[in-house]
Parts: C-alpha cells; structure tokens; sequence
C-alpha cells in the first residue's frame, strides 16, 4: 500500500510541475501577446497622430483638389485653376513689432492671435494657404460668402480680448486661383499663384491707412446675396488694377468694428458716400465740404481723412480732367 502512496505522490508532483509549467508559458504568451497588442496600439496612435500633423500642415482639400487623395502619393506638376474667395488677415506694423520685443514676446502674440483667427477659418470651412508674417491667407472655395462671415466673426472675438494689444485688419476678394505642386522630390509643396490672392493682401494692407478692419472687393460682394441689405458696409471708391488695366470697386464691411465706431460709420455712410459719387464726378470742392462734415462726426474716420487731402491736391489743377480718381494703384 505504502508503495501505491509513493507511486501516487510521485505522480500528483509531476502532475503539479506540469500544470506550474503550463500555467508560467501560459503567462508568458500572454504577456507577449498583451506587449504586441500594446505595441499595435502605440503604433496605430502614431499613425493617427502622424496623420493628424499631416493633415494639419498641409492644405489637404487644395490636394484633393489636385487628385491627390493620399499626402503619400502627392506628385509634383499636378496643377489647377479654381475659383475662390480669398480672405487675407495680418496685424498692422509687424516690423516695428518685431523690432520692439524679444523672441518670447513676438511668437507668444502671434500665437494668441492666430488662436482665434485659425479656429474662425475652419468653422466657415475656409482652407488656410499660408501664414504670412503674423496672419494668414484662406481660401473659400465654395460658399464664397463664408470668408466674410469668418472676417466679421474674427473682430468680435479680438475685439474680447485686451491682451491683445495690436490692430489688425482682413482684405476679401474673389477670383481665379492656380494651385500647384512644386518642388523637388526631395522638397517640395504647395503653390498658389492669383491675382486674387494679391488684391485680398493690398486690401488687408490698406485697412490701416482707411481705418477699416474688413475690406472686401467688388468682385466678391457679387457673390453675396443681398450684400447691402444683410450687411453694415460702405463703398470705398475704386482702385486701379495695372496687370488687368481696370478699376475695382472696394467695400469696406463694419459690422466688425467695436460698437462705437460702427454707429459712427452707420451715421455718417450716405454723406460719406455722397462725397466718394461727388469725388469720382470730379467735383473736388463739394466733395471736400461732405468729407468735412463726416470728420465733424467721426474725426477717426481714416477714409473721409484721406478723400479730403486728395480733394486738396486736385481742386486747384488746372486739367482737372485727366486727374485720377481712384484710391490706390495695385
């Protein structure tokens, strides 16, 4: 019996080892497989992130545009010309900027502002092109309409917001637009090449000499339905286009401004207006007493300061007629 007890023991050991041994390789398989899965987990959310940054620095729908679905399989040559609203949004004196304060200083407020202005952008499913000194260049490519609304909603939110301590303004306009892969294969990127894009940033540029926040072509209020009825604007007058050899009307839009200056402007739009009809008739003098009476109501009025120096430079000329009357040449 004490034999069988022996026999029985041994056995019941060997039985334990085994289990002990299968259960520990059991253990080990499935820490190998919890590793590759952790790893397959690590791997695909670098993936996701890498794809996220990719999509982030590149004009994805612009590629698309261009048939390329994959940023893997871009390929340069591929161009196209497209028709696009152009918003173009900078700060106002960015080399002085630069030059008054340090590296910490000029990326923290460039930063700050374009932490309202990208978010405006996406929401109204605007594609940003480039970013450009302190602002950045977006393209609306099919309610041309929603450049606007992205232009108005960035003045309300900057105007929230004191710590931002720089004006700034948006140039709108509307037109052909080529877009294309250039480069090498080692370097290369998107490019777009339009007249558009080159009015919408003179535009951007002259919002601080007329003290206007958004100014917009005529070319694009074409393109809004029931532009004067739905919006708080006022005609500029004309600026001269060399390349094209015309004349393009500008608007400026003020539902933006801060609720002083847009009552302001409100008030005194049919005189101004009057004084910009009375100017392009080439009766400098009468244009000149309706300017004046808009600086008595708003002597911050940029655009009624400089339509009245300009009717002091003209009215004493002698041929009066060949005198321009347009704003600005671009």
């Amino acid at each position: 019996m004490m034999k069988y007890e022996i026999f029985f023991f041994i056995g019941f050991i060997f039985v334990f080892l085994g289990a002990g041994c299968w259960v520990i390789l059991l253990h080990k398989k499935i820490k190998r497989l919890q590793t590759k899965q952790d790893v397959m987990i690590r791997e695909k959310e670098q993936s996701k992130k890498k794809e996220e940054i990719q999509n982030a620095m590149l004009p994805m729908r612009l590629l698309q545009l261009l048939g390329q679905e994959d940023y893997e399989k871009v390929a340069i040559g591929e161009e196209r010309t497209i028709q696009a609203a152009v918003m173009s949004f900078n700060l106002h004196g960015f080399s002085n900027i630069v030059r008054s304060r340090n590296t910490e200083e000029i990326f923290g407020l460039v930063n700050k502002v374009l932490e309202y202005v990208v978010p405006a952008v996406l929401y109204q499913d605007g594609e940003i092109d480039k970013f450009l000194k302190a602002g950045l260049t977006a393209l609306y490519l099919n309610e041309e309409e929603r450049a606007l609304r992205t232009a108005i909603s960035v003045c309300e939110a900057l105007n929230q917001k004191s710590e931002i301590d720089a004006s700034y303004s948006m140039g709108l306009s509307y037109g052909e637009v080529m877009a294309g892969m250039v480069g090498h294969e080692k370097r290369f990127g998107m490019l777009t090449i339009s007249e558009t894009t080159g009015i919408a940033e003179f535009l951007q540029e002259l919002g601080e000499k007329y003290g206007a926040r958004i100014i917009i072509s005529g070319s694009l209020k074409k393109q809004i339905p029931d532009f004067e009825k739905r919006y708080n604007s006022r005609y500029l007058g004309n600026i001269y286009l060399k390349v094209s050899d015309i004349t393009e009307e500008i608007y400026e839009v003020y539902d933006g401004d801060d609720p002083v200056d847009k009552n302001a402007k409100r008030k005194t739009r049919l005189l101004f207006e009057k004084g910009v009809e009375l100017f392009q008739e080439r009766r400098f003098y009468d244009a000149q007493l309706h300017f004046i009476e808009v600086l008595k109501a708003n002597r911050m009025d940029g655009a009624a300061r400089e339509y009245l120096y300009l009717c002091n430079q003209y009215q004493d000329k002698e041929d009066i007629f060949n005198v321009p009357v347009y704003l600005e040449i671009y």
